[in-house]
């Protein structure tokens, strides 16, 4: 299997394959926040609000109130868990192909390190824990050592790919 890092690629992939709606699920492929009000940061280069710096932006941040249910955006393990001063309180969950989601600054957390979660199951509640200037999910997905532009992926099982 070749490496694949952009969404457009990922689809011609499953496409030739011919991959199931089932297959797909085991990647991050949905939106971890339901009805997602908007994208108050995305990803790329941006100036920081709290280091007041340029700094690259390693994912998208989806506003929510504090609560708010955030749900795994794939079949998966959760392989890290825990909190650092930077994201706060944080669950990172590896896929198939060796793709992994990561979720930030959350309020509360459902889920242990080593368990297997479904697609569309909640894992965590968002916060405003960690380096952050309000209630919000930091949402990454990340490939080896690369990190992709989550809106793309975010939207895989919803967005029409042809």
């Amino acid at each position: 299997m070749e490496p694949v890092y952009s969404v457009k690629e990922f689809w011609r992939i499953a496409d030739s394959i011919q991959m199931t709606i089932e297959e797909l699920t085991d990647y991050p492929v949905i939106f971890p926040i339901k009805n997602p009000q908007r994208i108050s940061s995305g990803f790329g280069m941006r100036y920081h609000p709290v280091y007041k710096k340029r700094k690259f932006h390693t994912g998208i941040d989806i506003s929510g109130t504090k609560g708010t249910p955030v749900y795994a955006t794939g079949n998966g393990v959760v392989v890290r868990k825990g909190y650092c001063s930077g994201y706060g309180n944080y669950i990172e969950i590896e896929h198939a192909g060796d793709f992994r989601s990561f979720y930030a600054h959350l309020s509360k957390t459902l889920v242990n390190k080593g368990d297997t979660v479904n697609i569309a199951t909640q894992i965590a509640c968002v916060g405003n824990t960690g380096v952050s200037t309000g209630s919000h999910l930091h949402y990454e997905v990340r490939k080896e050592k690369r990190f992709l532009n989550p809106i793309g992926w975010c939207g895989c099982l919803s967005d029409k790919h042809h």
